[in-house]
């Protein structure tokens, strides 16, 4: 009984929890936790993919758990502070459902974005390159392509199937938007799910929200290099459109997409695939808002319709005639006193003393009348 108090007693506190006052300090720990989560994800994207390009196996779920485990610790570190959205997608579906305000929501994507450009200038500055008279060139294409996200020839099982000579299968635009879609849905929806109604995580967001994004990135990564958020593939869609470019400008003049030849492939610019990146994931943030409000208003009504009910149900009862004859037929007080305690709890009116009164105050009279008689003898 202690435990099951205990735990409605931390429930309540964690319903009633609300985020820090302060927008600075909402707006820093955005910015904050971008940058970290972002370098750590351009990082795992670039250097850890690095030696296996083909991403066969168990590595993809290696890639996805680490990922997962970045949005897992820092949700733990700045869910109290700004709820710890770090994806604008997420600061959409919240702002839909009233948990941030409009100017919230605006400042929360600009600090996001801020964050990961910042981090994807900073490695793309820090990872090292062959110089010219290296004899085996190390571009930094070489480096964060499968930390681009991209779909068609950009996207990271294209990119791996045209390395191993099958330049005629192509990951198109239309797959990665589905996949960016259904993986953003699960990633938005646990994130809500896991906070209360003032958008504050509870104490299981932490673990919840890195399932889904581990989860999410193992599927998605092959088709489009998992961003589910639009603030990662503008970090290094800016950063990375460079160096693209730069590798497009080695390939011959007569390079196109359905060469069997790596080397003759023109991998699209980061920039101009950046709006799948942005419209998918809003989209799914759109949808998963919707069917909570939908949710909401019906669990609303559902709550409405019983306390109609229960109100009905009270007002029977209190108009309901009383059976005088249950009472007169216990002989005991004490069980009279209890049957109306009970009809009182229920909303009637009756006092079980009445007649027990009426009939003394008549003894009380005649006793009167016979004393006085006696009296006038």
């Amino acid at each position: 009984m202690a435990a099951t108090t205990q735990a409605t007693s931390c429930r309540a506190l964690e319903d009633e929890a609300t985020l820090s006052k302060s927008h600075v300090a909402r707006a820093a720990t955005e910015l904050i936790g971008s940058f970290i989560l972002f370098l750590g994800i351009y990082a795992i994207c670039s250097v850890g993919t690095f030696f296996n390009s083909t991403m066969i196996g168990a590595n993809i779920l290696t890639f996805g758990a680490a990922i997962g485990l970045l949005y897992a610790a820092l949700t733990y570190v700045f869910g109290k502070v700004s709820g710890a959205h770090l994806n604008p997608a997420v600061s959409l579906a919240s702002a839909l459902l009233g948990r941030i305000g409009i100017g919230d929501f605006f400042v929360y994507v600009i600090m996001q974005c801020a964050g990961a450009i910042g981090a994807a200038e900073l490695l793309t500055h820090l990872l090292p390159v062959s110089d010219a008279s290296s004899s085996y060139q190390i571009t930094l294409f070489q480096w964060i392509h499968n930390a681009i996200n991209g779909a068609d020839a950009a996207s990271p099982a294209t990119y791996s199937l045209n390395q191993i000579g099958a330049a005629g299968l192509n990951f198109g635009i239309k797959i990665g938007a589905l996949v960016e879609v259904a993986m953003t849905i699960v990633v938005v929806a646990v994130a809500l799910r896991a906070q209360n109604d003032n958008g504050v995580p509870r104490r299981s967001a932490w673990l919840a929200t890195g399932i889904a994004y581990a989860a999410g990135t193992a599927v998605a990564f092959p088709f489009t290099g998992a961003a589910l958020n639009p603030a990662r593939a503008t970090g290094m869609a800016v950063a990375g459109q460079s160096a693209v470019q730069a590798y497009n400008d080695t390939l011959p003049t007569t390079a196109s997409s359905t060469s069997s030849s790596a080397s003759q492939v023109t991998i699209p610019l980061p920039l101009t695939q950046l709006w799948v990146f942005w419209v998918a994931p809003l989209l799914a943030a759109a949808v998963v808002a919707l069917v909570m409000l939908v949710a909401r208003m019906l669990r609303a009504d559902d709550e409405s319709q019983k306390a109609a009910t229960a109100k009905v149900s009270t007002k029977a009862a209190a108009q309901a005639p009383l059976n005088s004859s249950t009472i007169a037929a216990s002989d005991d007080a004490t069980d009279g006193a209890a049957h109306a305690e009970t009809l009182s709890e229920a909303g009637v009116s009756y006092s079980v003393d009445d007649e027990t009164d009426d009939d003394d105050s008549a003894d009380s009279a005649d006793s009167k009348t016979d004393d006085a008689e006696d009296s006038a003898k």
